[in-house]
C-alpha cells in the first residue's frame, strides 16, 4: 500500500513538472484571418501551413505568447494566441441557423401539403378529422411564427458578422502598421548609434590634433628661446 501511494505522489509530481501543462480546450481561428501554423512558438520557426478562419484548434499548452494546438487531422503545431478565440465563431452560428431554417422550410412545405390534403378530404371525413385539420393548421401557424423569428435572428447574426469582418480588417491593418513602425524605429536606432560612434571618433581625433598642435607651438617657442639666448651669449663674449 505504501509503495502504491508513493507511486501516485511521483506520478503527480511528474505531471506538475511538465512545462505548459494544462487541461486541453477547444479554440477557433479568428474570423477574417489566415493564421500561420508553425513548428515552434515564434516567428523564427518554419511555417507548416496556413489555417483559415473558424478552424477548430485543440489547445495543448502555451509558451511565449503562442498556443501549441492539435488540428482535427491530428497534426500539431504552434499559433499566435492573440488570434485564437474560444467563443463559437459567428460564421458557424450562421451556418447552423441556416441549416435549421432550411429544415423548418422543409417542414413548412410538408405541413402545407398535408394541410391542403386534409382540406380536400374535409367534406368526406368525420368531425374528428376536422379537428385534426384545425390542429394541423395551428401547427402550421406556429411553424410560420418560428420561421419568422429565426429569419430575424439570422439577419441580426449576419449584421454582427459583417461588423466583425470590418473590425478584423482594422486589426490586421494596425498589426501591419505596428510592424512597419517597429522596423523604422530599429533603423533609426541603428543610424543614431552609428552617428554617436562617428561623433566620438571625430571628437577624439580633434583632441589629438589640438594636443599635437599645442606641443608643437611650445616646442617651437622653446627652440626660438634657446636660439636667442645663444646669440646673446655669443655677443657678450665678443664684447668682453
Amino acid at each position: 500500500m505504501r509503495q502504491f501511494l508513493t507511486g501516485l505522489w511521483i506520478l503527480a509530481l511528474l505531471i506538475l513538472s511538465v512545462p505548459g501543462y494544462s487541461q486541453a480546450r477547444t479554440g477557433y481561428v479568428s474570423d477574417m484571418l489566415i493564421l500561420t501554423f508553425r513548428e515552434g512558438p515564434g516567428t523564427s520557426y518554419s511555417i507548416l501551413q496556413t489555417l483559415k478562419s473558424n478552424t477548430a484548434l485543440t489547445i495543448q499548452e502555451e509558451d511565449n505568447g503562442y498556443y501549441k494546438v492539435m488540428l482535427d487531422s491530428g497534426e500539431t503545431g504552434w499559433v499566435d494566441k492573440q488570434f485564437v478565440v474560444f467563443e463559437t465563431p459567428k460564421a458557424m452560428i450562421i451556418q447552423a441557423l441556416e441549416k435549421e431554417k432550411k429544415a423548418l422550410e422543409s417542414q413548412l412545405e410538408t405541413l402545407a401539403q398535408d394541410h391542403e390534403l386534409l382540406k380536400s378530404q374535409m367534406t368526406d371525413k368525420t368531425s374528428r378529422q376536422t379537428e385534426e385539420a384545425i390542429t394541423m393548421e395551428n401547427h402550421l401557424k406556429e411553424a410560420l411564427e418560428k420561421n419568422r423569428a429565426l429569419a430575424a435572428q439570422l439577419k441580426e447574426s449576419q449584421s454582427q458578422y459583417s461588423d466583425l469582418q470590418a473590425q478584423s480588417q482594422n486589426v490586421l491593418e494596425i498589426v501591419e502598421k505596428n510592424k512597419e513602425l517597429a522596423e523604422t524605429n530599429k533603423h533609426l536606432s541603428d543610424t543614431l548609434a552609428q552617428l554617436e560612434n562617428q561623433t566620438s571618433h571625430l571628437f577624439r581625433t580633434g583632441m589629438i590634433k589640438w594636443f599635437l598642435a599645442g606641443v608643437g607651438v611650445l616646442l617651437l617657442g622653446w627652440i626660438i628661446g634657446q636660439s636667442v639666448s645663444s646669440k646673446k651669449r655669443r655677443s657678450g663674449s665678443l664684447l668682453g
